[in-house]
């Protein structure tokens, strides 16, 4: 049996944090977001622009302050090293918080933004379909990809969650949460369809 990477057991924290958003007699399932391997990457690029911005500005002040003072260049380096660590530390975080996924017993609900919200759902008896992609790469090494979520309707919406980790068991885990409603419904069950791709760049 292969390992589990989500956990259907909510934090008390996050059920209360996204009640607000929840229809009466609604639960929350699972609360997730973008994987933690593309957060890192964010974060690494982070360093890059504008961490080195900072380092090089940090080295530049030190120089003209004290230009035969080369601790002061190292000084100024370190500085500008933990601005960098510090902005991409910020990026990471508001970019986790702005992008929250949360399945409950009911629908699929799509939060965005740090500020302000963009809220974005699908109830599971609308679902007709489900895709999964992922480039080569992010299926051998970082484990993360996109679901798309295919609704019925005059619109037939896409509800995209990029960057999800392991798509396809957060798929399988969408997939039962859909057939349990539909059982209570008194629907068939046999209607949802999955779509497993690969994007080759």
């Amino acid at each position: 049996m292969s390992k589990q990477h989500y956990k259907e057991n909510v934090p008390l924290k996050q059920k209360e944090k996204f009640a607000k958003y929840l229809a009466e007699g609604e639960e929350i399932v699972l609360v997730t977001g973008f994987s933690e391997a593309y957060l890192r990457r964010m974060f690494i690029l982070a360093l890059g622009f504008p961490g080195l911005v900072f380092m090089i500005g940090g080295m530049g002040y030190a120089y003209f302050k004290h230009p035969a003072d080369s601790q002061a260049l190292g000084v100024g380096l370190l500085i500008g090293l933990l601005l960098g660590i510090a902005s991409g530390v910020i990026r990471a975080v508001i970019t986790y918080k702005s992008n929250r996924y949360i399945l409950t017993t009911r629908r699929v609900l799509v939060k965005k933004g740090f500020l302000s919200v963009d809220l974005q759902t699908a109830m599971y008896d609308k679902i007709t379909h489900i895709e999964v992609m992922q480039h080569f790469m992010d299926r051998l090494l970082l484990h993360h990809g996109r679901l798309i979520i295919n609704t019925a309707g005059v619109n037939k919406n896409e509800i995209i969650l990029p960057y999800v980790d392991y798509p396809i068991e957060l798929k399988n885990i969408l997939e039962r949460l859909i057939n349990r409603e539909r059982e209570q419904l008194g629907h068939q069950t046999g209607s949802v369809q999955t779509l497993e791709g690969e994007i080759v760049d």
